[in-house]
């Protein structure tokens, strides 16, 4: 059997949305694949911010909306064929501290990582490096394109990881990375590390798998999408650009070791 493979999804469709089509690939040759959900757990505060409200009303003003998209990311899973695990970490717009909310507003969600979350950061490493324990295994983590500070949390809890393993691969965080200048800006963010990218190939067969996962998310078409009608196409465009002359890909990047 081949060696596992571990995808970080910061949120209940990242994985699927930037990587279903490796994903069920993997699944097809035989590789064992759990993607670990990071912020997948219920509000702690009775109370919302206006702005989490407003995000309730984007997804289709369900009463319990975390319930349902736990719900559409397992029916997401079965079509990939893979192993989940929803961690309890509540999303970005639901988090406080003193009884005051860190992101109340696009700018602040799309911002920096409040300073509170400093111990998150360092638990959310320990959980990462509990679930990594082969050399075998390679873990896939967002390279933050688009700077949502939920994703900048998980990709800066791997690279607490970088000295351990040389197993860890940074994909690229759809739909943001379809805006143009968003890949090379996020690559910069992070300094002088050099990287190199991999295109993993994809025939027909995963595309629409990843095409049939990503439609399982029923409530975050209209702020993905606009219309569920524009999934298929925008997918199928973005994996043709990623790899004009070779067909259907996503794209992948690593840390250069010297």
């Amino acid at each position: 059997m081949s060696a596992r493979a571990i995808f970080l999804s910061p949120h209940l469709d990242d994985a699927a949305l930037s990587c279903g089509g490796l994903i069920r690939r993997q699944v097809i040759t035989g590789t064992p694949v759990l993607v670990v959900t990071v912020f997948a757990g219920e509000p702690q505060h009775v109370e919302l911010s206006a702005y989490a409200i407003q995000m309730h009303n984007r997804w289709g003003k369900a009463s319990h909306p975390t319930t349902v998209r736990r719900k559409e990311d397992r029916s997401a899973m079965n079509l990939l064929g893979a192993e989940y695990l929803h961690l309890a970490y509540a999303d970005a717009i639901y988090r406080f501290s003193q009884d005051s909310f860190l992101y109340s507003s696009d700018q602040e969600l799309f911002g920096p990582i409040h300073p509170s979350e400093s111990r998150l950061l360092s638990r959310l490493a320990e959980i990462i490096a509990g679930l990594h324990t082969s050399r075998d295994e390679t873990v896939y983590a967002p390279l933050a394109v688009g700077n949502h500070v939920d994703h900048q949390l998980v990709r800066d809890a791997l690279l607490n990881l970088q000295a351990h393993s040389s197993q860890i691969v940074f994909y690229e965080d759809y739909p943001y990375v379809d805006r143009p200048g968003a890949l090379t800006s996020a690559l910069r963010m992070l300094g002088t590390q050099e990287w190199e990218s991999e295109v993993q190939l994809l025939d027909e067969e995963c595309l629409k798998a990843k095409i049939a996962a990503t439609a399982a998310y029923q409530s975050q078409m209209a702020t993905l999408f606009e219309t569920d009608k524009t999934v298929a196409l925008r997918l199928r465009e973005y994996s043709r650009a990623v790899s004009p002359d070779q067909g259907f890909a996503e794209r992948y990047w690593r840390i250069c070791r010297r």
